[in-house]
């Protein structure tokens, strides 16, 4: 059981990773993106000045952006070293983690894009931006718990090689994740999710909180158990950063784009990351095992070549 675990070293560098946003804040160090309001008087400076002002208006949104489609592009590549492992090992855990950070990643990209109006909509960004956030985290916590508890139940011989079982279902997911977006980005009213004055800055965030702790005590642990690997084991060690991202969220963000709110989407990538790490270390580990199954026969087919000239 414990060559499928994650080396300990890497386990705390995510526990150091996670901590230690919040020790630099101690310090001093703000992590938010300056505020801004565009009040020029168009008429009294020029276009490359206003162009000028927009950019350092809109610095918070690109932030947003760029750790957002960072997150996207990681999920995206987990995905792809997921598949192609799935592929190759028929590993029932892979499949999982796939459909789970595909739609998460697609959830992501589609929050994105609505934010920064490349999606046409209707609704204001102050409600747009952290009522999405909350439905996305609430997709990834619920998809990721609702595919671990289902092959906990389900017969793992019957899925092996079911490749397009899984491209299908990523397909579907992605097509749900766009969907439920781009409702949010068209209606003119959403649900108010921030409330400065509480303890509780973002309630919405409490229910994949507690589903995250969930997952990390009971239901992923077990996953692991029936199913041990590294990329399983990396699975549970992904929750670090996903609860530090909620607790950032829930009882920190009071704003768009403040401190915590960029801390919380930089750990994030961190979730996402995890796994990843937990396949390519699942595949450095297999080469390794090739390597020395193909230098330990070839040394048995050295002796026995010795054993044969002597015997002639």
């Amino acid at each position: 059981m414990r060559r499928n675990r994650i080396p300990v070293q890497l386990v705390w560098a995510v526990v150091v990773i996670c901590l230690l946003p919040s020790l630099l804040n101690l310090l001093g160090v703000d992590f938010g993106s300056p505020s801004q309001t565009f009040d020029v008087l168009v008429s009294n400076i020029t276009k490359d000045k206003v162009i000028d002002v927009m950019h350092h208006t809109l610095s918070g949104s690109f932030t947003h952006t760029i750790l957002e489609w960072s997150a996207f592009c990681t999920a995206i590549f987990t995905v792809i070293l997921s598949l192609i492992h799935f592929y190759l090992k028929a590993d029932v855990v892979t499949p999982i983690i796939g459909i789970a950070l595909f739609s998460s990643g697609c959830m992501d990209a589609f929050h994105t894009l609505a934010a920064d109006r490349l999606i046409q909509g209707v609704a204001d960004n102050q409600n747009l931006i952290p009522f999405t956030w909350a439905i996305c985290r609430l997709f990834n916590a619920l998809i990721l718990l609702g595919g671990a508890g289902f092959f906990l139940i389900a017969q793992p011989v019957r899925w092996k090689r079911g490749i397009s079982l899984v491209v299908l279902s990523s397909l579907v997911f992605g097509v749900i994740a766009f969907w439920v977006v781009s409702i949010c980005a068209r209606s003119a009213t959403l649900p108010k999710t921030i409330f400065p004055n509480s303890i509780v800055t973002r309630p919405w965030d409490i229910a994949p909180l507690l589903l995250f702790i969930f997952a990390g005590f009971v239901v992923f642990p077990r996953f692991y158990n029936k199913y041990p690997s590294l990329f399983s084991h990396a699975l549970i060690i992904s929750v670090i950063p996903e609860v530090a991202t909620q607790l950032h969220m829930a009882f920190g963000s009071k704003e768009l784009f403040d401190n915590h709110f960029n801390i919380a989407h930089f750990l994030k990538i961190i979730a996402y990351l995890v796994p990843f790490i937990g396949l390519i270390l699942d595949y450095i580990r297999t080469y390794r095992e090739e390597a020395d199954t193909a230098k330990e026969l070839k040394q048995a087919m050295g002796v026995f070549n010795s054993i044969l000239s002597e015997s002639r």
